[in-house]
Protein backbone atom coordinates (compact mmCIF):
# COMPACT_ATOMS: atom_id res chain seq x y z
CA UNK A 1 0.00 0.00 0.00
CA UNK A 2 1.19 3.62 -0.57
CA UNK A 3 0.45 6.27 1.61
CA UNK A 4 1.30 10.02 1.43
CA UNK A 5 0.26 12.95 3.16
CA UNK A 6 -1.78 14.60 0.96
CA UNK A 7 -4.97 12.09 1.78
CA UNK A 8 -4.14 9.48 -1.39
CA UNK A 9 -3.73 5.89 -1.06
CA UNK A 10 -2.89 3.31 -3.45
CA UNK A 11 -3.29 -0.50 -2.89
CA UNK A 12 -3.91 -3.53 -5.30
CA UNK A 13 -5.76 -6.47 -4.54
CA UNK A 14 -6.39 -9.53 -6.15
CA UNK A 15 -5.78 -7.52 -9.65
CA UNK A 16 -7.36 -4.52 -8.92
CA UNK A 17 -6.37 -1.12 -8.23
CA UNK A 18 -7.47 1.14 -5.21
CA UNK A 19 -7.27 4.68 -5.26
CA UNK A 20 -8.66 6.10 -1.65
CA UNK A 21 -9.25 9.66 -1.44
CA UNK A 22 -9.12 10.45 2.70
CA UNK A 23 -8.56 14.01 2.97
CA UNK A 24 -11.53 14.84 5.39
CA UNK A 25 -14.20 16.14 5.39
CA UNK A 26 -14.45 16.85 1.90
CA UNK A 27 -11.58 15.43 -0.38
CA UNK A 28 -11.18 18.90 -1.82
CA UNK A 29 -8.51 18.40 -4.81
CA UNK A 30 -5.94 20.83 -4.17
CA UNK A 31 -2.77 20.79 -6.73
CA UNK A 32 -1.05 18.80 -4.46
CA UNK A 33 -3.52 16.06 -4.31
CA UNK A 34 -4.25 15.62 -7.84
CA UNK A 35 -0.49 15.38 -8.42
CA UNK A 36 -0.73 12.53 -5.98
CA UNK A 37 -3.53 10.99 -7.42
CA UNK A 38 -1.40 11.25 -11.26
CA UNK A 39 1.33 9.43 -9.50
CA UNK A 40 -1.11 6.76 -8.48
CA UNK A 41 -2.10 6.40 -11.85
CA UNK A 42 1.22 6.73 -13.20
CA UNK A 43 2.09 3.76 -11.44
CA UNK A 44 -1.39 1.93 -12.07
CA UNK A 45 -0.65 2.43 -16.05
CA UNK A 46 2.66 0.22 -15.90
CA UNK A 47 1.05 -2.62 -14.37
CA UNK A 48 -0.10 -5.17 -16.51
CA UNK A 49 -1.27 -7.33 -13.74
CA UNK A 50 -4.16 -5.18 -13.18
CA UNK A 51 -7.96 -6.03 -14.48
CA UNK A 52 -9.75 -2.44 -13.25
CA UNK A 53 -9.50 0.57 -11.04
CA UNK A 54 -11.25 1.69 -8.43
CA UNK A 55 -11.92 5.22 -6.92
CA UNK A 56 -13.01 5.24 -3.46
CA UNK A 57 -13.11 8.21 -0.58
CA UNK A 58 -12.88 7.82 3.55
CA UNK A 59 -14.24 10.93 3.85
CA UNK A 60 -17.87 12.45 4.24
CA UNK A 61 -17.83 13.42 0.43
CA UNK A 62 -16.36 11.86 -2.53
CA UNK A 63 -15.19 15.27 -3.48
CA UNK A 64 -16.68 18.70 -3.27
CA UNK A 65 -14.16 20.00 -5.97
CA UNK A 66 -11.28 21.89 -6.48
CA UNK A 67 -9.85 23.95 -3.81
CA UNK A 68 -11.85 27.70 -4.41
CA UNK A 69 -8.52 29.28 -3.24
CA UNK A 70 -6.30 28.42 -6.06
CA UNK A 71 -8.75 29.22 -8.80
CA UNK A 72 -7.43 32.73 -8.22
CA UNK A 73 -5.43 34.04 -11.08
CA UNK A 74 -2.01 33.71 -9.54
CA UNK A 75 -2.49 30.33 -9.09
CA UNK A 76 -4.97 29.14 -11.53
CA UNK A 77 -2.12 28.18 -14.12
CA UNK A 78 -0.33 25.84 -11.26
CA UNK A 79 -3.80 24.22 -10.10
CA UNK A 80 -4.63 23.48 -14.24
CA UNK A 81 -1.22 22.07 -14.83
CA UNK A 82 -1.98 19.73 -11.92
CA UNK A 83 -5.27 19.10 -12.84
CA UNK A 84 -4.73 18.25 -16.71
CA UNK A 85 -1.95 16.08 -15.75
CA UNK A 86 -4.67 13.69 -13.49
CA UNK A 87 -7.17 13.90 -16.57
CA UNK A 88 -4.72 13.05 -19.06
CA UNK A 89 -3.71 10.16 -17.19
CA UNK A 90 -7.17 8.89 -16.53
CA UNK A 91 -8.13 9.10 -19.92
CA UNK A 92 -5.13 7.06 -21.02
CA UNK A 93 -5.85 4.48 -18.98
CA UNK A 94 -6.30 0.85 -20.87
CA UNK A 95 -8.82 -0.06 -17.54
CA UNK A 96 -12.14 0.28 -16.84
CA UNK A 97 -12.82 2.70 -14.35
CA UNK A 98 -15.21 2.19 -11.19
CA UNK A 99 -15.91 5.07 -9.08
CA UNK A 100 -17.91 4.86 -6.10
CA UNK A 101 -19.67 8.08 -4.91
CA UNK A 102 -21.14 7.70 -1.28
CA UNK A 103 -21.66 11.55 -0.88
CA UNK A 104 -21.40 14.92 -2.70
CA UNK A 105 -19.14 14.70 -6.12
CA UNK A 106 -18.93 18.62 -6.95
CA UNK A 107 -17.02 20.66 -9.30
CA UNK A 108 -13.65 18.73 -10.27
CA UNK A 109 -14.86 15.93 -7.85
CA UNK A 110 -18.05 15.48 -10.08
CA UNK A 111 -15.52 15.54 -12.99
CA UNK A 112 -13.22 12.80 -11.50
CA UNK A 113 -16.63 11.00 -11.17
CA UNK A 114 -17.82 11.14 -14.45
CA UNK A 115 -14.78 9.57 -15.98
CA UNK A 116 -16.28 6.69 -14.57
CA UNK A 117 -16.91 3.21 -17.15
CA UNK A 118 -19.14 2.21 -13.85
CA UNK A 119 -19.85 4.39 -11.39
CA UNK A 120 -21.92 3.52 -8.49
CA UNK A 121 -23.70 5.57 -6.40
CA UNK A 122 -25.33 5.43 -3.08
CA UNK A 123 -29.09 7.09 -2.56
CA UNK A 124 -27.72 9.97 -0.43
CA UNK A 125 -24.79 11.19 -3.47
CA UNK A 126 -25.10 13.93 -4.79
CA UNK A 127 -23.66 15.25 -7.86
CA UNK A 128 -23.16 19.20 -9.77
CA UNK A 129 -21.15 21.70 -11.61
CA UNK A 130 -21.74 24.47 -9.32
CA UNK A 131 -18.48 26.51 -10.88
CA UNK A 132 -20.52 28.87 -12.87
CA UNK A 133 -22.27 30.05 -9.75
CA UNK A 134 -18.84 31.36 -8.72
CA UNK A 135 -17.78 32.45 -12.02
CA UNK A 136 -15.93 29.94 -14.23
CA UNK A 137 -16.98 26.90 -16.30
CA UNK A 138 -16.29 23.27 -15.40
CA UNK A 139 -13.43 22.27 -18.02
CA UNK A 140 -14.39 18.79 -18.03
CA UNK A 141 -17.50 19.30 -17.65
CA UNK A 142 -18.06 21.17 -20.75
CA UNK A 143 -15.58 18.60 -22.58
CA UNK A 144 -16.68 15.71 -22.05
CA UNK A 145 -19.96 15.71 -19.95
CA UNK A 146 -21.73 15.92 -23.53
CA UNK A 147 -20.60 12.80 -24.47
CA UNK A 148 -22.10 10.84 -21.44
CA UNK A 149 -25.20 12.59 -20.88
CA UNK A 150 -26.09 14.71 -24.00
CA UNK A 151 -25.59 18.08 -25.43
CA UNK A 152 -28.75 19.41 -24.45
CA UNK A 153 -28.69 17.85 -20.39
CA UNK A 154 -24.94 18.62 -20.32
CA UNK A 155 -25.86 22.57 -20.69
CA UNK A 156 -28.46 22.32 -18.43
CA UNK A 157 -25.97 20.99 -16.19
CA UNK A 158 -23.17 22.88 -16.62
CA UNK A 159 -24.79 26.41 -16.72
CA UNK A 160 -27.52 25.61 -13.60
CA UNK A 161 -25.06 24.73 -11.36
CA UNK A 162 -27.57 22.95 -9.09
CA UNK A 163 -27.29 19.62 -7.59
CA UNK A 164 -28.54 16.56 -8.67
CA UNK A 165 -29.20 13.12 -7.18
CA UNK A 166 -28.16 10.13 -7.81
CA UNK A 167 -31.41 9.10 -9.43
CA UNK A 168 -31.33 11.96 -11.53
CA UNK A 169 -28.01 11.20 -12.67
CA UNK A 170 -29.06 7.46 -12.58
CA UNK A 171 -31.96 8.70 -15.40
CA UNK A 172 -29.54 10.64 -17.45
CA UNK A 173 -27.12 7.27 -17.94
CA UNK A 174 -24.20 8.49 -15.98
CA UNK A 175 -24.50 6.52 -13.26
CA UNK A 176 -24.52 2.75 -13.89
CA UNK A 177 -26.27 1.63 -10.13
CA UNK A 178 -27.94 3.52 -7.45
CA UNK A 179 -28.17 1.53 -4.17
CA UNK A 180 -28.52 2.04 -0.63
CA UNK A 181 -25.34 2.93 1.48
CA UNK A 182 -24.76 0.06 3.43
CA UNK A 183 -25.27 -1.85 0.04
CA UNK A 184 -22.02 -0.16 -1.77
CA UNK A 185 -19.43 -2.03 -0.97
CA UNK A 186 -21.43 -5.25 -1.69
CA UNK A 187 -22.08 -3.79 -5.43
CA UNK A 188 -19.02 -2.99 -5.93
CA UNK A 189 -17.90 -6.38 -5.08
CA UNK A 190 -20.00 -8.17 -7.64
CA UNK A 191 -18.87 -5.95 -10.33
CA UNK A 192 -15.21 -6.38 -9.67
CA UNK A 193 -16.17 -10.39 -9.13
CA UNK A 194 -16.85 -10.04 -13.00
CA UNK A 195 -14.27 -8.50 -14.10
CA UNK A 196 -11.73 -10.22 -12.19
CA UNK A 197 -12.98 -13.49 -14.55
CA UNK A 198 -11.38 -11.69 -17.60
CA UNK A 199 -7.37 -12.13 -18.43
CA UNK A 200 -5.45 -8.71 -18.00
CA UNK A 201 -4.31 -8.56 -21.40
CA UNK A 202 -7.70 -9.05 -22.85
CA UNK A 203 -9.69 -6.35 -20.62
CA UNK A 204 -6.70 -4.09 -21.43
CA UNK A 205 -7.04 -4.92 -24.91
CA UNK A 206 -10.62 -4.44 -24.74
CA UNK A 207 -10.55 -1.01 -22.80
CA UNK A 208 -8.16 0.55 -25.03
CA UNK A 209 -10.33 -0.19 -28.25
CA UNK A 210 -13.64 0.70 -26.04
CA UNK A 211 -11.78 4.01 -25.44
CA UNK A 212 -10.09 4.37 -28.92
CA UNK A 213 -13.47 3.79 -30.92
CA UNK A 214 -16.19 5.40 -29.34
CA UNK A 215 -17.55 8.05 -31.49
CA UNK A 216 -15.86 6.60 -34.72
CA UNK A 217 -18.13 5.63 -37.70
CA UNK A 218 -19.21 1.82 -37.36
CA UNK A 219 -17.17 0.61 -40.81
CA UNK A 220 -13.38 1.96 -39.51
CA UNK A 221 -14.33 1.19 -36.27
CA UNK A 222 -15.50 -2.28 -36.57
CA UNK A 223 -12.24 -2.94 -39.21
CA UNK A 224 -9.76 -1.37 -36.61
CA UNK A 225 -11.23 -3.99 -33.77
CA UNK A 226 -10.92 -6.92 -36.57
CA UNK A 227 -7.28 -5.78 -36.92
CA UNK A 228 -6.13 -5.83 -33.26
CA UNK A 229 -8.58 -9.25 -32.61
CA UNK A 230 -6.25 -10.73 -35.22
CA UNK A 231 -3.02 -9.45 -34.70
CA UNK A 232 -2.64 -8.43 -31.05
CA UNK A 233 -5.20 -11.38 -29.85
CA UNK A 234 -4.90 -14.18 -31.56
CA UNK A 235 -1.68 -14.84 -31.51
CA UNK A 236 -1.65 -14.40 -27.52
CA UNK A 237 -1.41 -17.48 -25.23
CA UNK A 238 -4.71 -16.30 -23.11
CA UNK A 239 -6.64 -16.94 -26.24
CA UNK A 240 -5.70 -20.59 -25.97
CA UNK A 241 -6.31 -21.04 -22.60
CA UNK A 242 -9.84 -19.36 -22.61
CA UNK A 243 -10.69 -21.81 -25.14
CA UNK A 244 -8.82 -25.07 -23.59
CA UNK A 245 -11.03 -23.89 -20.20
CA UNK A 246 -13.99 -23.88 -22.27
CA UNK A 247 -14.19 -27.28 -23.83
CA UNK A 248 -12.50 -28.42 -20.83
CA UNK A 249 -15.33 -27.51 -18.40
CA UNK A 250 -13.29 -25.50 -15.88
CA UNK A 251 -11.77 -22.42 -14.73
CA UNK A 252 -9.10 -20.52 -17.07
CA UNK A 253 -5.69 -20.03 -15.68
CA UNK A 254 -4.61 -16.86 -17.09
CA UNK A 255 -1.05 -16.38 -18.37
CA UNK A 256 -1.30 -12.67 -19.08
CA UNK A 257 0.25 -12.67 -22.49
Amino acid sequence: MIEDSTGVRLENADGVAFVTLDAPPFNMLTAPMMHSISSALEEIGVDGSLKAVVFTSCAKAFSAGADVAEHRPEHAPEMISAFSRMFTLLGALDLPIVMVVDGAALGAGFGLAMMADVLLASERAKFGQPEIRLGFFAPVGVAWLPARIGPARAMEVTCSGRTYTAAEMHAMGLVSRVVPSERLAAALEETLTDFRRASPLVMRLNARLVRQLTGRPFEPARLEAEKVFLQELMPSEDVREGLAAFFENREPVWRNR
